[in-house]
């Protein structure tokens, strides 16, 4: 799952918040040194996260654009599952998604200019600086803002892994052309996971 789902299943918690976001860069050597309420939200994180990969609905959702994208499949579906959760959000939250956003912005500012600087890699904030400044989870509900999402992260991958490079936002036509498909795949799974992550949460 992309930011989005992690920030409406880590709701409730700012610290579960937090970690939710931050997790995509916090590497294992990093974990002793964050706060143990932004630690339990990256765990919480990477429990959804392993959920998801293993989940024969989202493996359904890849398979349908695995012939075009490959193993970069599941990075799109990632995406796009979130702009269905962003477009149809009414279906999971009684809070509008701007208010909702709003909130979610707050406590991640609140968050980064409260933790010592050496209990956050740098990256981890400021991608949420970034994230915050450029209200990316309104943008989701958009097809605009998915197709710049698959460009921030299609200038990642050919940063890191350059010989593997691909961009992402050639694959907007496919994807629009299953989106019914994936939004079904979607609604069946999401509430599985929304009843995982409370769980997890409750452990």
């Amino acid at each position: 799952m992309n930011f989005l789902a992690h920030l409406h299943l880590a709701d409730g918690d700012s610290g579960d918040m937090l970690g939710g976001v931050a997790a995509d860069f916090v590497r294992n050597p990093d974990l002793p040194l964050l706060t143990a309420d932004v630690l339990r939200g990256v765990r919480l994180h990477r429990l959804i996260d392993g959920f998801t990969d293993r989940h024969l609905i989202t493996l359904r959702s890849i398979s349908r654009v695995s012939r075009s994208l490959g193993w970069f499949g599941g990075i799109v579906i990632d995406i796009y599952y979130d702009h269905i959760l962003a477009r149809e959000w009414t279906r999971y939250s009684n809070e509008p998604l701007a208010e909702f956003a709003e909130r979610c912005y707050r406590v991640l500012d609140a968050g980064i200019t409260a933790i010592p600087p050496a209990a956050l890699p740098a990256t981890a904030s400021d991608f949420i600086r970034r994230f915050v400044d450029e209200d990316r989870l309104n943008r989701y509900a958009t097809r605009d803002g998915i197709e710049d999402t698959l460009e921030r992260v299609s200038l990642v991958i050919a940063k890191r892994i350059p010989h593997r490079a691909i961009w992402l936002p050639d694959a907007m036509p496919l994807l629009v052309s299953l989106d019914a498909e994936l939004a079904a795949d979607f609604h069946a799974f999401y509430p599985e996971l929304m009843v995982f992550a409370e769980e997890q949460k409750g452990r």
